[in-house]
């Protein structure tokens, strides 16, 4: 067990008896190296292991069941079948839960397995501490850990960590087991630190399977070790952004990841309503505004006619956690438009490629930052520009009002349609999707957060790497095991996310979710641009698609029950709502469901 008193005359059994502990630091009991890493996990409140195992990595199967038998904290161990679906799952952990998680890979052929998962994390900044073991470097026995087996010899890259330098925060190479404990907790700083992202850490098979000096090592926490504080923003540039946005005449905000902090969204909701903010909110990574308020002027893409009318007669923007509010190729504010970011990287450094002109770039937690900035604006609320507000807002209402019942008419005729659109699909989820559910998206058509989805319960796809939903959406319930998880991506997202591997780790461990395959039976993303370079193409006159077609469809409900979960494939609007139900039944009863719907193809 743990001695919580450090020693003060020097760690137990080290080479180096000067070696005198620090504030914070535990002793515990560890024979191995893997063990001193098993209880940094623990001590950072990792409960969940996403593990593909290996010849590298086997010792923490032996760690875990030890821990687990004498009694000592331990996460739970996921087996995981593919490394992609480890390093979603954590990340869909994550999301959820913003405390970081734990997987483990094998060597450098894992790390270059979880492949797309790795941009996905980067750019979505999910706090996960991915490990992976390290070919040996001794080959005739002359420590534990040495070569055993020929593959050792093919496992041995140059540079391990350089296969994933671009998409991590942070990596290192364990070198000893004295400062496993303050590696490992650098690691979680890292990870947990406000722009949160995954961090990279080689550990090599001779320190997993090294002795501990002495049988005792040091540990730590993030008590000690605490994740940065994120900062609300300088005063000065908050109140001259109030004063931009009182004084505007057409103010536009755009917002993308502002509501991984869910208590964000209604501190936005305050400052739109106090000065009649239109809200654009387009690429749904969170829910960073309620889909039934006014203010809420599209969820679209930035290419549609709306949000390029809304941002071409701007007169002040406000970007909110964005990468890309508008296409500089397409549309653009006018000259005289005056641009405020609120961002913990408002200079966007993990893009190479970021051209948009920024007059006020606030470093901020925007959580933080918008209290500030809605309290400020009362310094400049004049009779006059109230007066002002109140008119944009009453313009804006009338317009919205008139809007959803567009959308109303839109529905009832595609509820009545020979086949199963975006727009119906779309409500006929939303009938279903309560307080308590939580919507996990990757390129969905058609799914949206609708008028019951709460701040912090919808996901979507933070970067471009399709099968992310359906191992997020496993991580999302993990995190929140009380709760319905449906998720949903394309027919080709489907196939990415290694749905055998996915559904198989959802049986094993009882993590049910209900995924919805919106089956268009083509890469729609492959074919829109296509089309829109060659309209007179010779792919359009011959109307043949090779490359995007993906005839003859695969029947997933026969993969979906091949791992043991319930499945249906509906393709007319009146089959959809009876099977949205059969499928969440057999979620609350036990059993993953898997409903495929064919979409009308485009």
């Amino acid at each position: 067990m743990a001695d919580e008193s450090a020693h003060k005359n020097g760690f137990p059994g080290s080479r180096n008896p000067a070696w005198v502990c620090g504030p914070g630091e535990r002793i515990v009991e560890a024979e191995e190296g893997h063990e001193l890493i098993l209880h940094s996990l623990a001590a950072n409140g990792v409960d969940c292991l996403f593990f593909c195992g290996g010849s590298d990595n086997y010792m923490f199967m032996e760690s875990v069941e030890k821990f687990e038998a004498l009694g000592r904290p331990t996460p739970r161990l996921f087996t995981c079948l593919h490394e992609s679906v480890a390093l979603t799952a954590a990340y869909g952990h994550f999301m959820v839960s913003r405390r970081p998680q734990a997987v483990i890979l094998h060597v450098d052929n894992g790390t270059l397995n979880a492949g797309g998962a790795w941009t996905n994390a980067r750019h979505g900044n999910g706090g996960v501490v991915v490990m992976a073991g390290r070919a040996p470097w001794t080959t005739r026995g002359e420590l534990e850990g040495s070569h055993d087996n020929v593959i050792n010899y093919v496992q041995e890259s140059y540079d391990q960590g350089s296969i994933v330098r671009q998409y991590v925060k942070w990596d290192y190479e364990l070198r000893s087991l004295e400062n496993a404990g303050l590696v490992m907790q650098r690691a979680f700083r890292i990870a947990g630190s406000e722009p949160c992202g995954p961090v990279y850490v080689t550990l090599p098979r001779e320190l997993l399977r090294g002795r501990v000096d002495g049988g005792k090592g040091h540990v730590y926490g993030p008590e000690t070790f605490a994740p940065s504080v994120s900062p609300q923003g300088d005063s000065d540039a908050l109140r001259e952004a109030a004063r931009l946005l009182v004084e505007a005449r057409n103010p536009v905000v755009c917002v993308k990841r502002m509501g991984r902090h869910p208590q964000a969204v209604a501190r936005l909701v305050s400052l739109a309503e106090k000065l009649a903010l239109p809200v654009m909110h387009h690429d749904t990574v969170f829910l960073n505004f309620p889909y039934s308020h006014p203010l809420l002027i599209t969820s679209g893409s930035p290419l549609s006619t709306a949000d390029r009318s809304q941002i071409e007669k701007a007169d002040v923007l406000l970007l909110i956690d964005h990468d890309a509010p508008w296409l500089p190729s397409i549309q653009n504010p006018p000259p005289e438009c005056r641009i405020i970011s609120l961002d913990l990287d408002p200079l966007r450094l993990a893009q190479p490629t970021w051209d948009f002109p920024v007059h006020l770039p606030i470093v901020c937690d925007s959580a933080k930052a918008l209290p500030l900035l809605t309290a400020y604006a009362d310094e400049f609320l004049t009779a006059e520009r109230r007066k002002a507000i109140e008119d944009r807002m009453e313009k804006i209402a009338s317009r919205a009002k008139a809007e959803a019942a567009v959308r109303a008419g839109a529905v009832e005729r595609a509820g009545n349609g020979p086949a199963i659109t975006p727009i119906w699909l779309g409500a006929c989820l939303n009938d279903v999707v309560n307080e308590n559910t939580i919507v996990v998206q990757g390129l969905a058509r058609g799914v949206t957060p609708g008028p019951n989805t709460v701040p912090g319960h919808f996901f979507g796809i933070p970067a471009s790497s399709l099968g992310w939903a359906l191992p997020a959406g496993i991580g999302a319930k993990i995190a929140s095991p009380d709760k319905t998880v449906i998720s949903a991506s394309g027919d080709g997202g489907f196939v990415f996310a290694n749905p055998e591997a996915c559904l198989w780790m959802a049986g094993r461990y009882g993590i049910h979710t209900l995924h919805i395959i919106c089956n268009n039976g083509e890469y729609l993303a492959v074919k829109a641009p296509l089309l829109k370079a060659y309209p007179d193409g010779y792919s359009q006159k011959a109307n043949r698609f090779n490359g995007t077609d993906l005839h003859p469809l695969i029947d997933f409900t026969l993969v979906a029950r091949a791992c043991g979960a319930y499945a249906e494939r509906v393709s007319r609007p009146g089959e959809l709502p009876g099977a949205l139900e059969r499928c969440l039944a057999a979620v609350h009863s036990g059993r993953s469901a898997v409903l495929d719907v064919i979409l009308d193809s485009v």
